[in-house]
């Protein structure tokens, strides 16, 4: 794809749409008689010739409103809310952007209420992100966040290596209600699947993030938004659900919001259980001296995870332009798994040995945090805001295992125990002030400072039982110490050329100073280095149905604190996981442009990717012969990638969603110092089938469909799925009851492995976390439903808890 001429074509529109008509903005405010805004207001445009309907919105928080882009012609306004009288404006010329004049609502008729019921669409694109509204899919009913994550187009989530990418890179940070979960990957995958979707409002996909980020992320970020009420008094939903795969699963959560006058009190508890069985396959084969050697193993695991989650906040309006507030958040994640590996190694294909391990893994988690906030409105567009954060995680990992030795004719020969350890607490300290200012209706700017510091101590263990005593093994214990400390600084600056054409720019700098010691090998990292990292977004929207938008972000993916701070697990006596404290941060540069029609949309996006951090890549260790997987560093990845999303309304009981996406990858490794080139096209596709069987009876069917791809230097199959939902809304005061089956063919597997002849490694894998579940939800609002908006809480720690590992 050339992009001098994909530029030279979007200047070409905006040229094209410049000669259109020109267009102008209406402005306003609703007031009560006591000249306080009122929000939710319905705001109509009318002709003052014949009252037809120009077009409409609702009124801010603030009581002010904004119609854009209308033709010179005669209006009015019309205001209507219900249990208030309803108000128009003086008639107007419009042939510039216009102000009308304040309009007061008097309290009239109380009326009943009335409810208008608008679904959104499952997938929305925006400017800078897709949206995923989630609670309008009755499949992901009684499923976890990590499902619905894995069903998201371009989105890969990658089990065995706890790795999340979107559109074939690496690099995601994931955000739960704009604050960045800084936890190890393989934690955050933890926690995810302890995430029940009956507590997600939406899921936002931001690949090219502005420069008010943190330039950490080369793929992007992944936003998760939890259900918020937003009501007078007290008001809330609860939902509890079961569901049954080869295992049973539980998610229940809890929500509640109490407002009253100028105290918000906020918060959210769940609690889950997943006991589904798990299938991993591993092997391996290599020549020595001219014989054929294979290491098989198949791990029959029993995981059982038990999940807390909470979060409690609070806000205090202490006067009308200041808000100050206090978030608490916490869970408690405890993962336990007995499982059986069954080894066998053979030579020339003939068996020379075999091992029974059998093992139990305990991985514990505890997570607390606290937020302080206060933000300034010394405007309505304008605002200072501060954060300070306060962030701690402690990890426990013990694992035992029994080692059961057989000869070549399967007669037992010994029995060897061995255990490992990992214990790492994790402190991190992060302040943040934010500026912004609209200065008018065509310049806004903003700019920020933040600075973050982290501390970790890891000590991992692993020892062999001789001779009746523990005896530690030297290659593979190993106590670490990491300080690191972030200072970052960015503005931005947004510009209106006019209601068509805008243009956002701005520039990041981040300073990083990171020292990790280990009693083994002394100091191990010791980096001190400062990188701009600019952004820019260009979008022209050339009439009500197409709009197109340009941007390009430079981004880093700096090593998860688990990486360098290594870890073991064993999935045999000579195959274990592991980390790697060398690794070096990845430098991106990402280049998207979007064209939007209605609702479907086109994106077309082109990476370049410098030291890529791949999890999961296996290296033969030649002095020990282990097999070793391992987070590495590639040489480079350049990833190339275009999405099609196409809704479809079939008939009026029947819509369907569908997001195609082709990836064209290639990338160039290191093995053994030897360079390593590879390429793949990849195919993924899915859809989603609404079905409106009546109004309170409903149906969903979605599939999705992800072709071979690269994982590193390793080749993965394709994978495949199909689920069904089912809803049905009783009345207020009963609730929605769902039922849903994931996985209805059983098929959701990954398959794959390393094929490198020269350099003498063949593997190949396979893990299944997923089987056939069916699930029963049931969910329901409680309390007062008189609508006033809530708080939009962002905090300043966003960015360190992702990559606590």
């Amino acid at each position: 794809m050339n992009f001098k001429f994909i530029l030279k074509f979007f200047v070409f529109l905006i040229s094209v749409g410049g000669i259109s008509q020109s267009k102008y903005t209406v402005t306003g405010l609703i007031s009560d008689d006591n000249s306080k805004g009122i929000p939710y207001v319905n705001v109509l445009l009318i002709k003052a010739s014949d009252s037809t309907l120009i077009k409409g919105t609702i009124s801010t928080d603030k009581g002010t409103y904004k119609i854009e882009n209308i033709p010179s012609d005669n209006y009015l306004i019309m205001s209507s809310y219900v249990g208030y009288k309803t108000t128009y404006s003086n008639s107007f010329y419009l042939d510039s952007d216009y102000k009308v004049e304040t309009l007061m609502l008097s309290e009239g008729e109380q009326l009943n209420e009335v409810f208008v019921e608008a679904r959104k669409p499952l997938y929305q694109q925006k400017v800078d992100r897709m949206v995923i509204n989630v609670e309008n899919s009755i499949v992901s009913a009684g499923g976890t966040a990590l499902e619905v994550l894995e069903r998201s187009p371009g989105v890969n989530v990658n089990r065995q290596s706890n790795s999340i990418s979107i559109v074939g890179k690496e690099g995601v940070v994931v955000m739960i209600n704009d604050k960045i979960s800084y936890m190890p990957a393989s934690s955050l995958v933890q926690m995810l699947e302890g995430m029940s979707a009956d507590n997600i409002s939406s899921i936002e996909l931001i690949t090219t993030p502005p420069s008010n980020f943190d330039a950490e992320g080369n793929a992007g970020y992944i936003n998760i938004v939890l259900k918020k009420r937003t009501d007078l008094g007290l008001n809330g939903s609860y939902s509890i659900s079961g569901g049954y795969g080869q295992g049973v699963t539980n998610n229940n959560n809890l929500n509640f919001n109490f407002r009253k006058k100028s105290v918000n009190l906020y918060g959210s508890y769940g609690y889950s259980i997943d006991n589904r069985d798990q299938i991993f396959k591993t092997s391996r084969q290599y020549e020595d001296n001219g014989d054929l050697l294979t290491s098989s193993t198949i791990t029959d695991r029993d995981p059982r995870q038990r999940n807390h989650n909470l979060r409690l906040g609070l806000d205090v309006n202490t006067s009308d332009k200041t808000i100050m507030g206090v978030l608490v958040s916490a869970f408690d994640n405890r993962w336990s798994m007995d499982a059986i590996n069954n080894s066998i190694d053979t030579e020339n294909g003939t068996p020379t040995s075999y091992v029974i391990l059998d093992n139990n893994e305990i991985n514990h988690l505890k997570h607390f945090g606290i937020n302080y906030n206060v933000k300034h409105n010394f405007t309505e567009n304008k605002f200072l805001s501060f954060d300070i954060d306060y962030l701690k995680y402690k990890f426990d990992n013990p694992t035992n295992y029994e080692n059961s030795f057989y000869d070549e004719n399967n007669n037992f020969d010994r029995t060897e125990l061995l255990r490992s350890g990992k214990k790492t607490p994790i402190k991190t300290w992060v302040s943040k002030l934010d500026y912004s200012n609209k200065v008018n209706d065509k310049i806004k700017i903003e700019a920020g400072v933040k600075g973050t510091k982290s501390n970790f101590e890891n000590d991992v263990n692993v020892d062999d039982f001789e001779n009746n005593v523990w005896v530690s093994d030297a290659t593979l214990t190993n106590k670490s110490d990491l300080d690191e400390k972030i200072y970052a600084a960015y503005s931005a600056l947004e510009y209106k050329f006019n209601d068509k054409t805008s243009l956002k720019a701005g520039v990041r700098y981040e300073h990083t100073d990171s020292k990790l010691d280990t009693d083994t090998q002394g100091t191990v990292v010791d980096r001190n280095y400062g990188i701009w990292f600019p952004s820019v977004f260009l979008n022209r929207k050339i009439n009500d149905s197409l709009s197109l938008n340009l941007s390009y972000s430079k981004r880093i993916t700096r090593p998860t604190f688990n990486d360098l701070a290594p870890f073991v697990i064993f999935f045999d006596p000579n195959t274990f996981l592991s980390g790697n404290a060398s690794l070096q941060p990845a430098i991106s540069n990402a280049f998207k442009f979007d064209v939007n029609i209605k609702s479907y949309f086109l994106s077309f996006q082109y990476t370049v990717e410098d030291s890529s951090i791949a999890n999961f890549q296996e290296r033969i260790d030649e002095a020990t012969g282990r097999l070793i997987f391992e987070a590495a560093n590639l040489d480079y990845t350049k990833t190339f990638g275009i999405t099609l999303g196409v809704p479809i309304k079939l008939t009026n009981w029947w819509r369907t969603q569908n997001n195609l996406t082709f990836i064209k990858q290639k990338v160039r490794v290191f093995y053994n110092d030897e360079p390593i080139e590879l390429s793949l096209g990849n195919f993924s596709a899915n859809s989603t089938h609404s079905f409106k069987i009546s109004d309170s009876f409903s149906a969903e069917l979605s599939g999705f469909y992800n072709g071979p791809g690269f994982f590193g230097s390793a080749k993965y199959d394709e994978v495949y799925g199909i689920n069904l939902g089912l809803q049905k809304k009783f009345s207020d005061k009963w609730g929605t009851l769902k039922f849903s089956i994931s996985d209805i063919l059983d098929s959701i597997e990954f398959n794959g492995g390393t094929d490198l002849p020269e350099q003498n490694i063949k593997t190949n894998n396979t893990f299944d976390f997923f089987n056939r579940t069916f699930s029963l939800s049931y969910s329901r609002n409680f309390g007062n439903t008189k609508l006033k908006s809530s708080r939009n809480r962002e905090t300043g720690s966003e960015e360190e808890r992702q990559r606590v590992n």
